[in-house]
């Protein structure tokens, strides 16, 4: 493991070692940010080598050895007490793989099935015994739009419903026959929910249908990094359990081979059922007779220490220099499944690229900007904003000398052909989302005038807290708004390889990055020489 790591380490030292005199004028400091810079930070980060930069993982760790590496031959300041490293704990609470297990009876024969659960509801893990009879109900949906509906002609009540991910669906898996796109999305089991409670079912467990290609949901860490564990920070306050939780059916998604050895020797299998369904437009509910289901569910706690890096250059006035203009970004990612590596060159690498190339800019000033600038790469953000999260409720500079947060988080995409569903809003050539909710009308006005002198178009349109998407506050700004600090969130949007083993370095357009590197410079360059703070006139406390 050692030699591993200190291969990587040295490749990455040597890639990016770079030797620059930080004697420019202030006009020439924003052209030390190059595409040549980004291409080699993000060609790092997103190397499948350090396999998706999970949380919890060695591998996020080299990450953040390596940006330390870099912020250090920089010449930024350590920001927590000497060191680049702010350390937090994030528990997860978690499914016993050793003691937890699903156990199919026929007659006085037991076949145990061992593969990974993942629990929807209640919402996280917790010890219980489940046993009974199955009912095998389609898709588990009842769409009197459509005239269709599983569970006719069947009774749930009392027994466990064993049902398919999504919905009926062409013959490829590629198109649903239901108009709205929702029934084939990840989040699929809302639109299905209230007509499984009505059921009266005393558990549903989901498999993933045959045609999505997947045996288990942690195939795809794309969901199972949300449903794998229900995480929280230190001396976090568990929240109450939601009231509509009472009475609600467990809700488990379990692998495949749960289906197919409930459905041995019935005549059927999960495929020609789905087939069937698909392609009658029929459903084919029954009860599964002769066989009984048994879930056991244990829960164990863990605890995983991620690290924040934060490095600082400080202001050059002596009483400005106590204020802070914040630049962030996240570090971790997805993770991997087995040969496919969630690398998340765009997600967040990009972002993190450059961080560090806007603290070379800085650095290359002739004059230091008046109030210190801090520079934040967060891990946790992929599990629930954690790292941001726990900065602001143990900041390195207090937050009430906190001007603003300028936040990046996949900056380094250019709209393609596939780019074209409000689901994914993706900017061209030229074009980055600027999103906020104009907590400071001066903040706004600093960036439109940046923008009227740069070759950027700032896209406003999905800002606010409003917008269907959600992307307010769906990134690590969110955390710093919670606490009255303005902020401008960069992306340059959500393209068809969000969160898949399709966001590569091999697509990422950096001479896109480094223009909007420059502007977001040019921006926190103007906030740190103001000579007054900014105003916010619309702080979240008063929403």
């Amino acid at each position: 493991m050692k030699k591993y790591f200190i291969c990587l380490m040295v490749i990455g030292l040597t890639a990016n070692y770079t030797c620059h005199v930080y004697s420019q004028k202030n006009d020439d400091a924003a052209n030390l940010i190059t595409s040549s810079d980004l291409e080699s930070y993000v060609s790092f980060l997103a190397s499948p080598l350090l396999r998706g930069r999970k949380n919890g993982e060695k591998e996020l760790e080299i990450a953040a050895q390596y940006i330390t590496s870099q912020a250090k031959l920089l010449g930024l300041k350590p920001a927590n007490k000497g060191s680049y490293l702010q350390p937090f704990s994030v528990y997860k609470k978690i499914i016993d793989p050793e003691n937890s297990g699903i156990h199919i009876i026929t007659g006085s024969e037991t076949t145990t099935i061992k593969e990974s659960m993942f629990q929807l509801i209640p919402i996280e893990p917790n010890d219980f015994m489940i046993d009974g009879e199955v009912v095998f109900a389609g898709y588990g949906i009842k769409a009197d739009k459509y005239k269709y509906n599983d569970f006719n002609n069947i009774n749930a009540e009392g027994k466990i419903l064993l049902i398919m991910d999504r919905a009926p669906m062409s013959e490829d898996g590629k198109k649903g026959l239901f108009d709205e796109s929702a029934w084939m999305d990840e989040m699929n089991f809302q639109l299905k929910l209230t007509t499984l409670v009505l059921t009266k079912a005393k558990a549903i467990i989901i498999v993933p249908d045959p045609k999505s290609g997947f045996n288990s949901l942690s195939e795809n860490p794309s969901i199972a990094a949300y449903l794998d564990s229900k995480n929280s920070l230190r001396d976090e306050p568990e929240p109450a359990m939601n009231s509509f939780m009472t009475g609600m059916p467990k809700v488990i998604i379990v692998n495949r081979s749960v289906a197919d050895e409930l459905l041995k020797n019935t005549g059927h299998t999960l495929e020609d059922l789905q087939k069937s369904i698909d392609s009658s437009f029929q459903p084919n509910s029954f009860v599964i007779t002769g066989k009984k289901l048994e879930i056991n569910e244990v829960a164990m706690s863990k605890e995983l220490i991620l690290n924040n890096v934060a490095g600082y250059i400080e202001g050059s006035d002596n009483t400005l220099k106590n204020e802070v203009i914040v630049f962030s970004s996240h570090y971790d990612h997805i993770g991997a499944s087995g040969n496919l590596v969630y690398t998340g060159a765009d997600d967040d690498a990009s972002g993190c690229a450059a961080l560090l190339s806007m603290a070379e800019a800085f650095q290359g000033l002739e004059n230091k900007p008046l109030r210190s600038v801090l520079f934040l790469w967060v891990s946790g953000e992929e599990i629930g904003l954690y790292g941001s999260k726990s900065y602001v409720n143990s900041p390195l500079f207090p937050l009430d000398k906190t001007v603003v947060n300028l936040n990046m988080d996949m900056i380094g995409r250019v709209k393609s052909l596939a780019d074209s569903t409000d689901e994914t809003p993706m900017s061209g050539p030229e074009t980055v989302y600027v999103i906020t909710d104009n907590q400071s009308r001066e903040l706004r006005q600093i960036a439109e005038e940046t923008d009227r002198k740069s070759k950027l178009i700032f896209d406003y349109s999905l800002s606010g807290q409003s917008h269907p998407l959600q992307l307010f506050q769906r990134s690590d700004h969110f955390n710093f708004v919670k606490n009255d600090i303005p902020v401008l969130f960069f992306t340059t949007g959500l393209h068809t390889d969000y969160h898949t083993p399709g966001d590569v370095v091999e697509k990422i357009d950096f001479r896109k990055m480094e223009l909007i590197a420059r502007t977001m410079f040019e921006i926190g360059l103007t906030v740190a020489n103001k000579k007054s703070r900014l105003f916010i006139d619309n702080p979240y406390s008063k929403w």
